[in-house]
């Protein structure tokens, strides 16, 4: 029997050509001197085995006499090209006084062999023990030649990938907001799998070549780093929704996952066949994935475009309610302005399709955070986490909910369960800190704010809640710098308001003023909550002026006064009976003031 040749061999994101003396990483030719291709090729074709530098000298250069130090120099260079730090070791191990070892997992591909090929049948959809894989995270697509639209379109075919997914119950999927920082350079895979906390990787290529596209995609098994499933798909443009359906079926089929007729119905369900309408949703949800204000508008623009070209595009009606109910709970936008805005796109898009998790939970945030229909709220949360079991956005929605309602145990549940889902965002990390906090559990919030900055030290949104910690532990000459350094990046008015609120505190009432005036002098030209201006008023001991102000939030419907009832910046206020009516008039019951714990 004759003994196929090998034609290429693969490892993490790269891939090794021999015959065409050819070095990929995604797809992308990377540049290799011949001997270091030699160096690179004689540890791949050896991978596993301890290679003394004297053997590596004898392969690589046949018998020519060189100094030690060109394989040295060949080694460095090989390091510095996989991204390898001397101690890192994910592709060469150093073994002192003996030589080398290349111990990343290699894949051989034959000549014949089919490159949509899985991999054994007993390794297909299996874990290094026989274990079924259950879980899962989709890369974002990497367009060759690409460009900041190309970065869209990656991201694009990614999310409806996860959207398909995530219906499926017995797959856990990782959100799009976990793998958007790999959208700009990708490292192993492998990696990337145990740092998402999840037995297999979906990555891919793409190339828009006129009117055609062309798809490379596998699916990879992190603990044994084998593809299980790989394929290749070269269509018409306007067929993407197509390609999409068959990775998607791919997928399920590598996994040897047993589908429902409901689950099957929602893989093969395509919201939209116009691809005109799908590219301006796609580059929607990019700018919305920013959360910044010139980032939602941008947002708003592309899902008003894409509704105009397919009035029945289900998932740009949620994009355009997301896009106006962020508005409004950020303090971007009038609320009496983004919220009906946003309900009227959410009911729009369950109209179109009732079974649309994403609808509910945008109905929810509408419900919660301006119509202060508790009951609806909570039926939109629940049904949303019901149809979607791997939803992190609709777990983490519905425990700011739980929070809002003095339910705090059950908030500190739901974001367990969110950052279970997504157990890489800095955002969930540093949420569960907050059902501490309002329980004025200020030591404890305080410590878990600061663990996210040892995953991120410049993440903005802890800085914010460590500087409000600090503010009610009196803390304020700490808390003031920690708002300073917040105010120039994000939550530029929230920062400020509690800013001045610690300057009154700590006796700088003139700063506290100084800074009132400022935020006044910006409500002339756009919208500043009366919330925050009562926050600054309770720091100065007004207690008319902030009551006052927080009955015109009420009458506003101003998003943050659903936290009336929890809020520690408000704590000097409870007292009043004026308070209680508050309370009422957002639908909360009275509360006694609670102290610090």
């Amino acid at each position: 029997m004759t003994e196929k040749k090998i034609v290429s061999y693969e490892f993490g994101p790269y891939r090794l050509l021999p015959a065409e003396r050819l070095f990929l990483r995604d797809g992308r030719a990377i540049a290799l001197t011949p001997r270091v291709f030699d160096t690179l090729l004689t540890f791949v074709r050896n991978g596993g085995r301890l290679l003394s530098k004297d053997d590596l000298m004898r392969m690589i250069w046949r018998g020519t006499v060189v100094e030690e130090g060109n394989l040295t120099q060949n080694i460095f260079i090989l390091r510095k090209t996989l991204g390898e730090s001397p101690h890192d070791h994910q592709y060469l191990v150093t073994i002192p006084q003996q030589g080398y070892r290349f111990v990343a997992r290699v894949r051989e591909h034959y000549e014949e062999e089919s490159a949509a090929g899985p991999a054994r049948a007993d390794e297909a959809g299996r874990g290094a023990g026989g274990e079924a894989v259950t879980s899962i995270a989709v890369m974002p697509f990497t367009l060759l030649g690409g460009t900041a639209d190309g970065r869209c379109a990656g991201i694009g075919i990614a999310d409806t990938l996860i959207t398909k997914l995530s219906g499926i119950r017995k797959l856990v999927v990782r959100p799009t907001s976990a793998v958007l920082k790999y959208a700009e350079e990708k490292p192993d895979l492998s990696a990337v799998g145990r740092e998402l906390r999840v037995e297999g990787v979906l990555d891919g290529t793409l190339q828009i070549l006129e009117n055609r596209l062309r798809v490379n995609v596998r699916l990879v098994n992190v603990e044994s780093g084998l593809a299980l499933w790989a394929g290749k798909f070269d269509d018409d443009y306007r067929d993407i929704f197509s390609v999409q359906d068959r990775i998607a079926e791919h997928v399920v089929q590598s996994l040897e996952l047993e589908l429902s007729g409901e689950e099957r119905g929602q893989l093969a369900k395509s919201h939209t066949d116009n691809v005109e309408a799908y590219q301006l949703y796609v580059k929607g949800r990019f700018y919305w994935d920013q959360r910044t204000e010139q980032g939602l508008l941008r947002a708003l623009d592309y899902v008003r475009r894409a509704i105009r070209v397919d009035p029945d595009y289900a998932p740009a009606y949620v994009g355009l309610a997301d896009t106006y109910s962020a508005l409004g709970e950020y303090l971007y936008s009038p609320p009496g302005e983004a919220f009906p805005r946003a309900k009227s796109a959410a009911l729009k898009a369950r109209e179109i399709d009732p079974t649309m998790a994403e609808a509910y939970a945008s109905l929810a945030e509408v419900a919660f955070f301006y119509e202060w229909d508790w009951a609806s709220a909570e039926e939109s949360f629940r049904r949303a986490v019901e149809l979607k079991r791997s939803y992190a956005s609709g777990h983490h929605s519905y425990a700011w909910f739980l929070m809002a309602m003095g339910r705090l145990e059950e908030a500190t549940d739901y974001f367990r369960q969110a950052r279970k889902l997504n157990p890489g965002s800095l955002t969930l990390n540093t949420f569960l800190g907050l059902p501490l906090y309002y329980a004025r559990q200020y030591e404890g919030a305080l410590a878990q704010f600061r663990e996210t900055l040892e995953m991120e030290p410049d993440f903005t949104q802890a800085h914010y809640y460590i500087a409000s910690a600090l503010t009610q532990l009196g803390r304020y000459e700490e808390a003031a710098a920690e708002y300073l350094r917040v105010i120039p990046v994000e939550y530029a008015q929230q920062a400020s308001a509690l800013l001045a609120y610690t300057y009154a505190a700590s006796g700088r009432e003139a700063a506290a003023v100084k800074v009132l005036g400022d935020l006044r002098e910006l409500s002339q030209t756009r919208y500043v909550s009366p919330y925050l201006e009562a926050i600054v008023h309770a720091g100065l001991g007004q207690k008319e002026e902030a009551l006052a102000k927080l009955g015109q939030a009420c009458r506003e419907r101003a998003a943050w006064s659903v936290f009336l009832g929890i809020d520690p910046f408000l704590d000097g206020l409870r007292a009043d009976p004026l308070f209680n009516n508050l309370l009422r008039c957002v639908g909360l019951p009275p509360r006694p003031a609670v102290s610090q714990g």
